[in-house]
């Protein structure tokens, strides 16, 4: 067993014992309900539990309700740079596709059909700014381009998609993994399978069917395996915020310095979803809808 694992499996055990002074980085409740959140470089919106958007006000830490009917049942929030600023982006119960405008306050509507969208930075080229990439209900895959403001299909079949610093992640419903390779372009498969799939700065994270923990290897090209949790019930994501990992009521972070997951809370009830901003902050969502954000002091 190499140090990496000595050192995941010691975090593994301290985590029972592990606990954080007052004064230490912790979790703190934010006033309001939310059944999803979404974090950027500077932006933090959310949805509520009837699907109304709300956008987190910076200065206050406090969600407000953006005016108008518009209800959606997902929201990605990312791409912003020291040069950019955040997009956001969001499909309602009927697939169509919104953008929020931040010159006229509203979201506009985009021609197209979307189950699931997704948001990153983009340096490739200049009709890409932000890597927007959207699958629909028939797991088809398409990527938004900005200078013809149109998505456009890419060949591939995904049933889970993802994307952070420029790259693009997928998998599809075998469980098969994919990067996309814009010198192609076209979809690398890479060995391996997983349930679940995070891009974070510079590293890519997943887990698979068993609960065991993979990271990306630049090195060998692969997903190399961490550690396999005794846990079903387990969420990872990663940004600029680091990576972190909700497991029923705790969230844990990697430490940097020891390679190995800490324990930071334990909330009043399971973690519904935890999100990792490129700036704006790490969150999470209890199964009550109770929000939390990473505080350090």
């Amino acid at each position: 067993m190499d140090r990496k694992m000595l050192l995941l499996v010691a975090s593994i055990l301290c985590w029972a014992a592990t606990v954080s002074p007052a004064s230490a980085q912790h979790f703190k409740r934010i006033p309001g309900s939310l059944a999803q959140v979404a974090a950027g470089r500077n932006e933090v919106w959310g949805l509520d539990a009837s699907s109304q958007v709300y956008r987190c006000n910076s200065g206050t830490t406090t969600f407000a309700k953006i005016p108008g009917t518009l209800k959606l049942t997902q929201i990605a929030v990312g791409g912003g740079t020291a040069l950019q600023t955040d997009q956001v982006w969001g499909v309602d119960a009927t697939g169509k596709i919104y953008k929020f405008n931040f010159k006229t306050n509203t979201f506009a509507h985009i021609p197209g059909t979307l189950a699931q969208i997704v948001v990153g930075d983009g340096d490739h080229d200049k009709c890409h700014p932000y890597e927007v990439w959207g699958l629909n209900a028939a797991e088809l895959i398409y990527r938004y381009n900005s200078c013809t403001s149109q998505f456009e299909q890419v060949a591939g079949s995904l049933t889970v998609i993802a994307t952070g610093s420029g790259s693009v992640w997928g998998l599809n419903s075998s469980a098969q993994i994919f990067n996309y390779d814009f010198s192609g372009p076209d979809w690398r498969q890479v060995a391996g399978s997983l349930q679940q799939i995070t891009v974070g700065v510079d590293e890519v994270w997943g887990f698979d069917g068993n609960s065991t923990l993979y990271e990306y290897s630049n090195t060998n090209g692969r997903f190399v395996s961490d550690i396999t949790f005794p846990s079903p019930n387990l969420q990872i994501a990663a940004g600029g915020g680091g990576v972190w990992l909700a497991e029923r009521e705790f969230v844990h972070r990697l430490d940097p310095f020891s390679g190995g997951f800490l324990i930071d809370l334990s909330l009043p009830s399971d973690v519904k979803q935890i999100a990792v901003g490129y700036g704006a902050g790490v969150w999470a969502i209890n199964s009550s809808n109770q929000i939390y954000t990473f505080v350090r002091p």
